[in-house]
C-alpha cells in the first residue's frame, strides 16, 4: 500500500493487487485524533476484530502509522502489545517474534514481520474469514504505539515557596520521571538521583534530548547553578530516573509501560512524572489501563502530560486514565495556554485534564547534550508544553506527600484537585479543578473526595444516579461550607433543570469526622449533550475552598440498527459467511462495521448502509455482490434489508478483447457533514476476469451526499491458465514467491504428483510434464521448495501448487529463484477443481505468461448521488483519450511502476491500486476523459514517484516521458511536508525557511526528492547567511531553519548519494549551492527564488546517448517564476567529476543549447552555474548523468 498527500492535505492510498483472482474489499473513513485528521484503511477481513476492540483500529491508521515511522520506508516490523489471556500462554504467533514480556499486567510487546504479514494473521485469527475473535493465547492486539515527549516564574505560581517556608520541600520522597533520561553532570540535580535505568534500548539513562533533564530539574532541581533562581518545585525529593524515551524524544508503549511498573514497584516512587504521551484515547489502551492497574496495586500517583494538540477532546494516553492526574497547561500570566489539550475524555465525556500548571516559556536546566529549547545560558535552557507543566504538579504531589506520608495516590489526587484555583476564562474541561495551589494543599485541612464526579447517562435509562461528595473535617471544631454546582454545556449554556441537583446547598462537617452531599444526576432531564463544571464548597470567611470538577455525559437517543440479507441462492447471511456490512453517521463521520444480521447501537439520525457478501459457486470463483442504501433515517429500532437477488449485474469492458485482465474497483464515497474533505468510502476490488459482480441500491432518488464509482485498469493479463481438457476453463493463478517466470505460451500435458514426496512421484510419469501438487498446511517455503526439487529430479518441467494454507512460512529466500522450476500457485475453488481433475488423469494445461501488456485502458465510471443507470458498458477506443507514454529506465525484473486518479465525487476516484508499466519502452494508453493525476514511480519505492496533471479530452492524443535523463534539481511543482502542508519546495513561512530539494526531476520537469528514510540516499543541507553558517541537517536535500526577519542573503548547500544501486546507473551523486535574498514574510509563506538547471538530452528508452558529436537543450529556471536568465556556464566530465572540461553553450532568447563530444562509451558528469538579473545564482553537478554507447 502506498500512502501520500495530495496538495490539498487529503491522505490518499494506492495497493498492490494480489495474485488469483480473489476480491479485495476494504472500508477507507477519516478520523479527528487531537490536531490531526487521520485517513484509515481497513481490510474487510479485519473489520469485525476491529469492531468488537480485539485488534486496535489504530493499527489501521494509515496516517498515523507514517507519522509514526512504521511504514515500510523505516520499519520491516508492525510494533504490537498483545494481551493474553493466560500468562503461562505467553508465545509469539506464527510470524513474529516476543520482544518484552510483561506477565503481570499480562501483555507482551511482538514484532511482526512485515514478510511474514499472512502468516501472522492466519495464526492469530485460525485462517477464519473474517474471524470475530483470535484464536489461540492472544486476547486483544494493539498497536505499539510510538509516544512522544509531550522555570522562574512558574513555580511561584504553583504556591511551593510557601509549602517551602513550612519545611515541605518534598523531603526524601520519590519521584520517577519516565522520559529521555537525565544530565548526570548538571549542578542542579547533583545528588538528587537514587537510581536509574534505561527502558529505550540505547544502553544507559544518559540524556542525549534533553527533554528528561529539563523535566527532572523542574521536579526537584536544587538550581546550583543559577544561585537558586530556578530551583524546582520540591528541591528535597529524590528522583528515580528511567530513561522510556531515546534521544530523539519518542518511545514506544512498552517501553513506558515497562518503565511505569519499574517505577511503582521497584523503584518504590510515590509519583511518578509522565511528561509524554500517544493521541487522544478513551482511557482503555493498554497504557492507560497500565496507569489503573499500578495505581491500585502500589498506591502510586501518576502525573501525566494531557497533551499538546490544543484543541477539544484531545487527552492522550495514558492521562486519559481513570487513575491518572491529567495536567494542562497555563501561563506564567495564569491563561490557558493555546496548546494545551483539551476534554472531554473520549466517548463517556469524563472531566481530563484534571488540573493544570504553568507549563508556558519554562526555564530549567540544559542537558550538555541537549538538542531542544531555547537556550538561556549555559546551564539552562526554556521550553513550553503540558510537559512543563506536569512536573510542577509531580513536584507539588512530592511535597503534599512528605506532609501525608501515609495517604495513597488516590488521595493526592484528590486534594491537589479540591485546592487548584480557579483559572479565568478557561472551563473545566481545559484545566479541571483548576491551577495547582500546593500551599492551599498543605495547609488546608478539610478535603473533600472524590477528586472528580463523571456521570456517563446511557440512553435509554431514566433512573438517576447518585453519586456522594464527602467532606472530611480532621480539625477539633465543626466547619460549614456553602455549595454552589455551576454547570454548562460547550456552547455556554446551562443545563436542563434537574439534570444535576445536590441534597443541600450548605453541609456541616463535624469536628473530627466526615460529612456526605448527594448529587442527583437525571437523565432524560431535557436536552442531551454534555455538560461540565465545578461543585464549589467555601466557608463563610472564605479561609477554606474546596472544588470539585462534575463532567456529565447525557446520551442522546439511541437506537438499534439491524442490517439483513440473503445471498444470490436466497440463503439468510451471517458473520460466519465472511459477509460485511458498514454504517455511516452522515452528521460527523463516525463509522460501525458488521455482518448481516448483527445489530447495531446507533444515535438517531441520518446514516449510509453499504456492504458486501459472497455467493459460492463450485469449481468456480464466487459470485460477488455489493449493496448500498445511502439514505436511512434512524428514529425507532430501524431493520434494512437486502435481497441480493435483486442485484444487476456489473460489466466493462472495452473494443480490444486482449486487454481483459487487471484490476476492477467498485467505490462508494459518503460526504461527512462535518468533513466534506474527507469522503468515506468503501471499495470493493476484484479482478474481471474471474469475478462476476452484481449492486444493488435500496434508493433510486437522487442522493447528493452519495457517490459511486466504478474503475478499471484494463491490460492483457500477466499469467493467463487453462485446463484444456476434458473441460476448458480458465484458472486464477499467480506464480509462486521464488519462482522463475518464463515468458510465452506452453501447453503441458499434466499429472498429480500428490504432495510432491519420493513416494508419490515414484508412480507417475512426470517428464516433461505439469506436475499439481497438493500440499499441506503449516510447511515453510523451504519445505515447499524441497517437494518443487524433486519434481525435477523426477523430470518435470512445470510445477503446479494447490491451494495453500494460509499459514505457509514467507522464510528469507537466499536464492534468487529457489523454487528451481516454474511454479503456478493455484486459487479458490478453480484450483482445487483443477487438482481434482488432474487426479482423474487426461488434463492438459495451457499457460501464457506476459512480461508486460501491450495494452492499458485506464477507465473511471463516476456517478453522483446514486447508482449509474446502464451498469454494462463497452468502451470504445476512439472516444478515449491517448496518451503515448515513454517510459525510460527499468528493466524486465524491475519495471517502473504507475497509477492514475481522476477527478470526481468531491476529491478523486482510482482503482487504487499502483501495477507494473512498460520498462525502457513506449505505449499508447487509454484514459477515460476527464482531469487527471498521473503518477509513476520505481520499482523500488526508494525511486519516488513522479506525478504530473493533464486534463485529457476525447479522441485527442498527448505524450508524456517519465524518468528520461538527466535526474537534476528542478523545483517545479509543490511537495507536502511532515506536517501535511503542501507548499512550494523551498519556501518562507514567517521567520521559517522550509526547504527541499528534489535532486532528481527528470527531462520532462517531473520533481523528486530523496529518500532518506530507505536507508540508500545520504547526504547533509547547510543553511548560511551572509556568510554565516545558520544550520546543518544531515539529511539530503532536507531542512526546516529559523532565520532573522529582516532581509540577507542566503546560500543553500545540499547534495546526495544513491550509488552502487542497480536500479538507479544514473544520478549517483548530485550535488548544488544557492543563493538568494529572503526577508520576513507576513501572511501565506512564498516560494524562494531558487535556480535550476535543467537538461534535455535525446537518449534512448535506456538513457543512452550517442557517442561522437552531441547537442542538447539546456533551461534555466526560477523556483517563483520565470527568470531573467544573466548567464549559464556547462562543464563536462567523463571520469565521474575527476577532470572537467568546459562545454560551449548557445542562447537563443530563453533557450539554451549546448554541444559536446562524446566518447564511444561510458558515462557523462555535468557541472553547471547560473545567474539571474535579481542576483540569484546556483551552481549544481551531477555525476553519471547520462550513460555513453
Amino acid at each position: 500500500m502506498f500512502v501520500s498527500r495530495n496538495a490539498q492535505g487529503r491522505w490518499s492510498v494506492l495497493t498492490e493487487p494480489e495474485a488469483g483472482g480473489r476480491s479485495a474489499a476494504f472500508i477507507q473513513y477519516a478520523k479527528r485524533n487531537g490536531a490531526e485528521t487521520d485517513l484509515y484503511v481497513v481490510p474487510q477481513d479485519a473489520a469485525a476484530l476491529v469492531r468488537s476492540g480485539t485488534l486496535d483500529e489504530e493499527l489501521f491508521n494509515v496516517s498515523g502509522l507514517v507519522r509514526q515511522r512504521y511504514d515500510d520506508a523505516r520499519s520491516d516490523t508492525m510494533p504490537l502489545l498483545v494481551e493474553y489471556a493466560d500468562v503461562t500462554a505467553f508465545a509469539a504467533p506464527e510470524g513474529a517474534r516476543i520482544e518484552r514480556e510483561l506477565p503481570d499486567l499480562r501483555l507482551a510487546a511482538v514484532a511482526e514481520s512485515k514478510t511474514d504479514a499472512r502468516r501472522f494473521w492466519s495464526a492469530v485469527t485460525g485462517g477464519q474469514q473474517g474471524a470475530a475473535q483470535l484464536a489461540g493465547g492472544p486476547r486483544r492486539i494493539w498497536l505499539n504505539s510510538r509516544i512522544e515527549a509531550a522555570l522562574d516564574v512558574s513555580v511561584p505560581q504553583t504556591g511551593a515557596p510557601v509549602a517551602w517556608a513550612d519545611g515541605l520541600t518534598g523531603q526524601d520522597v520519590t519521584v520517577a520521571v519516565l522520559d529521555t533520561g537525565y544530565d548526570s553532570t548538571h549542578p542542579d540535580l547533583a545528588d538528587k538521583v537514587t537510581v536509574s535505568q534505561d527502558f529505550s534500548g540505547t544502553g544507559s539513562a544518559r540524556d542525549g534530548h534533553g527533554h528528561g533533564t529539563h523535566v527532572a530539574s523542574t521536579i526537584a532541581g536544587s538550581g546550583a547553578a543559577s544561585g537558586g533562581k530556578y530551583k524546582g518545585v520540591a528541591p528535597g525529593a529524590k528522583l528515580a530516573i528511567g530513561k522510556v524515551l531515546d534521544d530523539g524524544g519518542s518511545g514506544q508503549l512498552d517501553d513506558v509501560i515497562a518503565g511505569m511498573r519499574w517505577a511503582a514497584a521497584e523503584a518504590g516512587a510515590k509519583v511518578v512524572n509522565l511528561s509524554l504521551g500517544s493521541g487522544p484515547t478513551d482511557g482503555t489502551d493498554p497504557a492507560s489501563q497500565a496507569v489503573n492497574t499500578l495505581s491500585a496495586q502500589y498506591g502510586t500517583l501518576f502525573v501525566v502530560a494531557a497533551g499538546n494538540f490544543g484543541s477539544d477532546e484531545a487527552v492522550s494516553s495514558p492521562a486519559s486514565a481513570d487513575a491518572a492526574l491529567a495536567v494542562g497547561s497555563v501561563t506564567k500570566s495564569g491563561a490557558l495556554s493555546d496548546f494545551s489539550s483539551r476534554g472531554p475524555r473520549l466517548t463517556d465525556a469524563a472531566v481530563k485534564p484534571e488540573i493544570a500548571a504553568p507549563g508556558s516559556d519554562i526555564v530549567a536546566a540544559k542537558a550538555v547534550d541537549g538538542q531542544i529549547g531555547e537556550p538561556v545560558d549555559q546551564h539552562y535552557t526554556k521550553l513550553s508544553g503540558t510537559s512543563m507543566a506536569t512536573p510542577h504538579t509531580a513536584g507539588a504531589a512530592a511535597i503534599l506527600a512528605q506532609r501525608h506520608p501515609d495517604w495513597t495516590g488516590e488521595r493526592l489526587k484528590a486534594a491537589l484537585v479540591g485546592t487548584a484555583a480557579p483559572v479565568a476564562d478557561a472551563g473545566v474541561y481545559a484545566v479541571g479543578g483548576g491551577l495547582v495551589d500546593v500551599a492551599r494543599a498543605t495547609k488546608q485541612e478539610v478535603q473533600v473526595a472524590p477528586g472528580t464526579v463523571n456521570s456517563y447517562l446511557k440512553w435509554p435509562g431514566t433512573q438517576p444516579d447518585a453519586r456522594a461528595v464527602t467532606y472530611t473535617n480532621p480539625t477539633a471544631a465543626p466547619i460549614t461550607l456553602a455549595l454552589d454546582l455551576k454547570l454548562a454545556d460547550g456552547q455556554g449554556q446551562a443545563p436542563p433543570a434537574g439534570l444535576a441537583v445536590l441534597s443541600a446547598s450548605t453541609v456541616t462537617i463535624p469536628a473530627g469526622g466526615k460529612a456526605d452531599v448527594t448529587l442527583t444526576l437525571t437523565p432524560r432531564s431535557g436536552k442531551p449533550g454534555v455538560y461540565g463544571g465545578v461543585l464549589t464548597a467555601i466557608s463563610a470567611d472564605g479561609a477554606i475552598r474546596l472544588r470539585t470538577p462534575v463532567g456529565i455525559h447525557d446520551e442522546p437517543e439511541m437506537h438499534d440498527l439491524t442490517v439483513t440479507a440473503k445471498n444470490r441462492d436466497g440463503a439468510a447471511l451471517g458473520p460466519q459467511d465472511g459477509a460485511f456490512t458498514m454504517v455511516v453517521n452522515l452528521d460527523n463521520g463516525d463509522v460501525w462495521f458488521g455482518s448481516p444480521g448483527e445489530t447495531l447501537r446507533v444515535p438517531a439520525g441520518r446514516y449510509s448502509v453499504v456492504g458486501a457478501a459472497s455467493t459460492p459457486r463450485p469449481g468456480a470463483m464466487p459470485l460477488e455482490s455489493t449493496f448500498v442504501d445511502p439514505d436511512v433515517r434512524v428514529s425507532r429500532t430501524t431493520t434494512v434489508n437486502f435481497d441480493l437477488r435483486k442485484g444487476k449485474r456489473v460489466s466493462h469492458t472495452t473494443d480490444q478483447p486482449a486487454a481483459r485482465g487487471g484490476v476492477w474497483t467498485s467505490q462508494f464515497r459518503f460526504s461527512i457533514t462535518d468533513r466534506p474533505e474527507y469522503p468515506t468510502g468503501f471499495t470493493y476490488g476484484v479482478d474481471p476476469r474471474f469475478t462476476e459482480l452484481y449492486t444493488q441500491s435500496e434508493e433510486r432518488r437522487f442522493v447528493p451526499w452519495f457517490g459511486y464509482a466504478d474503475n478499471l485498469r484494463l491490460e492483457e493479463p500477466e499469467l493467463e491458465v487453462y485446463a484444456e481438457g476434458p473441460q476448458r476453463f480458465e484458472l486464477p493463478a499467480g506464480w509462486l514467491r521464488g519462482s522463475p517466470t518464463p515468458s510465452g505460451t506452453q501447453r503441458l500435458a499434466t499429472v498429480h504428483g500428490g504432495q510432491g514426496r519420493p513416494e508419490d512421484l515414484a508412480g507417475i510419469d512426470a517428464k516433461d510434464k505439469l506436475v499439481v501438487l497438493e500440499l499441506p498446511g503449516q510447511m515453510t517455503y523451504e519445505e515447499v521448495y524441497a517437494r518443487i526439487r524433486a519434481v525435477k529430479d523426477a523430470g518435470g518441467k512445470v510445477v503446479a501448487v494447490g491451494v495453500l494454507e494460509e499459514t505457509v512460512a514467507a522464510d528469507r529466500l537466499d536464492d534468487e529463484f529457489p523454487a528451481v522450476l516454474p511454479t503456478l500457485r493455484l486459487y479458490e475453488e478453480p484450483g482445487r477443481r483443477f487438482a481434482e481433475l488432474a487426479r482423474k488423469g487426461g488434463l492438459t494445461t495451457s499457460f501464457t505468461a506476459r512480461s508486460s501488456s501491450a495494452y492499458r485502458y485506464e477507465l473511471a465510471y463516476p456517478s453522483p448521488g446514486q447508482l449509474p443507470r446502464q451498469l454494462t458498458t463497452v468502451a470504445k477506443t476512439a472516444d478515449l483519450a491517448a496518451v503515448r507514454m515513454v517510459y525510460h529506465g527499468g528493466t524486465e525484473q524491475e519495471p517502473p511502476t504507475t497509477s492514475a486518479s481522476m477527478e470526481g465525487l468531491n476529491g478523486e476516484i482510482s482503482t487504487q491500486w499502483s501495477m507494473a508499466a512498460v520498462p525502457h519502452a513506449e505505449r499508447v494508453e487509454y484514459f477515460t476523459p476527464g482531469k487527471w493525476r498521473i503518477e509513476v514511480g520505481g520499482w523500488w519505492a526508494a525511486s519516488g514517484r513522479a506525478s504530473e496533471r493533464a486534463t485529457l479530452e476525447r479522441g485527442k492524443s498527448y505524450r508524456m516521458q517519465w524518468h528520461a535523463a538527466v535526474a537534476a534539481p528542478g523545483f517545479a511543482g509543490t511537495t507536502t511536508n511532515e506536517l501535511g502542508e503542501n507548499h512550494p519546495w523551498a519556501w518562507r513561512t514567517g521567520d521559517l525557511l522550509d526547504i527541499t530539494v528534489p535532486f532528481f526531476a527528470d527531462a520532462a520537469g517531473h520533481a523528486r526528492a530523496a529518500e532518506p528514510f530507505f536507508g540508500y540516499d545520504t547526504g547533509s543541507t547547510t543553511l548560511y547567511r551572509d556568510g554565516r553558517v545558520v544550520g546543518t541537517q544531515d539529511q539530503p536535500g532536507r531542512g526546516v531553519f529559523v532565520v532573522p526577519g529582516d532581509e540577507g542573503t542566503y546560500r543553500l548547500t545540499a547534495d546526495v548519494s544513491r550509488e552502487n544501486l542497480p536500479w538507479w546507473p544514473l544520478s549517483t551523486k548530485v550535488s548544488g549551492s544557492w543563493t538568494f535574498r529572503s526577508g520576513f514574510r507576513q501572511g501565506p509563506g512564498g516560494a524562494l527564488p531558487l535556480l535550476s538547471v535543467g537538461f534535455a538530452p535525446a537518449v534512448d528508452l535506456h538513457n543512452v546517448a550517442p557517442g561522437g558529436r552531441f547537442t542538447f537543450p539546456v533551461t534555466v529556471n526560477r523556483q517563483d517564476k520565470a527568470p531573467d536568465a544573466k548567464s549559464l556556464e556547462l562543464e563536462i566530465s567523463f571520469d565521474d567529476g575527476t577532470t572537467w572540461t568546459p562545454v560551449p553553450v548557445s542562447r537563443d532568447g530563453k533557450r539554451w543549447t549546448a554541444t559536446v563530444t562524446n566518447p564511444a562509451g561510458g558515462f557523462a558528469s555535468l557541472r553547471a552555474k547560473a545567474a539571474d538579473a535579481d542576483g540569484n545564482a546556483v551552481e549544481q553537478t551531477v555525476i553519471r548523468a547520462y550513460r555513453i554507447g
